[in-house]
């Protein structure tokens, strides 16, 4: 999951190239995760209605399993397929790797090394589920997107409004605030566990195990199951470090003048 992305700016911002590229960039970053909440949470609830599981629990998970091939057909918006789902959740996802670029040449402030870490596990979790159809038919994929989506769309929102009143932490609306920095105590875990998920499935998946051709199936194992390896001590570290960043970012918002 993917450090700040922006650097502190006056109190009277100056709206120079810079800041203009940023709430471009942030805002189509937004925009491209909303669409992605917008078709695949009406798909998810149409294919829970629709569905003749025995239980609500089975009809959940079969749900899950078809959100990543939702397109506005399957979320009732008309008869059109495209964009579906799967291609803006590939380009939007992928977007992120210039929240290195901008680490890297100082455009904001985030750490350089923890931002690649947490846009890597992003895009390897990106890369097995466009490569493994188990990734793609099983109920984590939806737990993995929309815990992604619903993380993004306000934390994207929230860098746009902060670079443009100049004030990130007493700038911002507060409902706006609020979301960026509690959101990740439910999103985080879910959204983990539905990379895992993926992961996994990718590692038991005869066609994701071939990318590399005959004889290199172990190659892709390893490559798959070493995340969940590496999430196992990573997880608990990363989500006491948004505690920590929470509880400062509101003791500074309060803050007596």
């Amino acid at each position: 999951h993917t450090a700040a992305t922006m650097a502190a700016a006056p109190k009277s911002p100056s709206l120079g190239p810079k800041e203009l590229y940023l709430i471009i960039y942030n805002g189509l970053c937004c925009i491209g995760w909303a669409y992605v909440l917008f078709i695949g949470i009406p798909s998810f609830i149409s294919a829970v209605a629709s569905s003749d599981a025995p239980t609500l629990i089975d009809a959940l998970k079969a749900a899950g399993s078809s959100v990543y091939f939702a397109t506005p057909a399957t979320a009732g918006f008309g008869d059109e397929v495209t964009p579906s789902l799967a291609t803006v959740l590939f380009y939007v996802q992928s977007a992120a790797l210039m929240e290195i670029v901008h680490a890297g040449l100082g455009l904001v402030r985030s750490p350089v090394f923890v931002t690649a870490m947490q846009v890597g596990s992003r895009i390897v979790a990106l890369h097995m589920i466009t490569s493994s159809p188990n990734a793609q038919t099983q109920w984590g994929a939806a737990l993995m997107i929309f815990s992604w989506a619903l993380v993004e769309v306000p934390r994207y929102l929230f860098y746009v409004t902060a670079i443009v009143t100049g004030d990130a932490t007493k700038g911002t609306p507060y409902p706006l605030f609020w979301l960026r920095y509690s959101l990740f105590a439910v999103l985080y875990p879910t959204g983990i566990s539905g990379e895992l998920s993926v992961f996994i499935s990718s590692s038991k998946c005869d066609t994701f195990l071939s990318l590399l051709g005959e004889g290199k199936e172990s190659v892709m194992y390893w490559y798959a199951m070493a995340f969940p390896i590496i999430y196992g001590p990573g997880a608990l570290p990363m989500i006491l470090n948004m505690a920590g960043n929470r509880k400062k970012a509101f003791k500074k918002r309060f803050a007596r003048p």
